[in-house]
């Protein structure tokens, strides 16, 4: 890991008091009790902000005014039609070119059945939905279906152990915000490797 160009060992603590560390599969960046970042290494990005920052945001994530209705808006302000304009209107400079978002709609449409129907298998994506699985205690609280939509779409345009594991860390950190930690996913399904591999 590296901060600020220097390579660092985690746990670490930086002249910010900001404090940079491991926990159940994710690297946690915590700069308590304004801004807290949890990563998986691979497709999962949790952002938490303190209610000092309420109103004072903007981009991808929404505005943080406590009205859900109005966050998903393009940098002028205006609603998106789609999480491709949203994505569009938000990039930086820098990114402009180097980032095209709509490969990734072509690589969608460009799946094949046989494909779609090896990733909707007990040995993928339908795990997500197993109701003795991993996350039997959040189904009530928290429907996993469009995370099992999710994991077996993009798993046509991306190595498929990967968005296995991506899919579950996303349900299991979606989970966690209703007070249920599921962690034992990570081992059984060798998802360390995973996650240790891209941090």
């Amino acid at each position: 890991l590296q901060v600020n160009g220097s390579q660092v060992s985690i746990p670490f603590v930086t002249g910010l008091s900001t404090k940079i560390f491991s926990q159940e599969g994710f690297l946690v960046i915590d700069s308590s009790p304004d801004i807290q970042i949890r990563y998986n290494g691979f497709n999962v990005i949790k952002i938490t902000i303190g209610d000092r920052l309420q109103n004072k945001v903007c981009g991808l994530c929404g505005n943080f005014n406590g009205d859900r209705t109005d966050d998903y808006a393009t940098l002028r302000g205006k609603p998106a039609v789609s999480s491709v304009v949203l994505a569009q209107s938000w990039k930086t400079n820098g990114m402009q070119k180097s980032c095209n978002e709509l490969q990734y709609s072509q690589y969608a449409a460009s799946c094949d059945n046989v494909q779609i129907q090896d990733l909707q298998s007990d040995s993928y994506c339908l795990k997500l939905t197993d109701m003795k699985g991993f996350f039997q205690p959040c189904y009530g609280l928290l429907d996993p279906l469009p995370f099992y939509e999710s994991c077996f779409l993009d798993g046509c345009y991306n190595h498929k152990k990967v968005q296995l594991c991506g899919s579950l860390a996303a349900y299991g950190e979606a989970c966690r915000t209703f007070g249920i930690l599921g962690t034992e996913w990570i081992e059984k399904e060798n998802c360390c490797k995973a996650a240790r591999g891209r941090l």
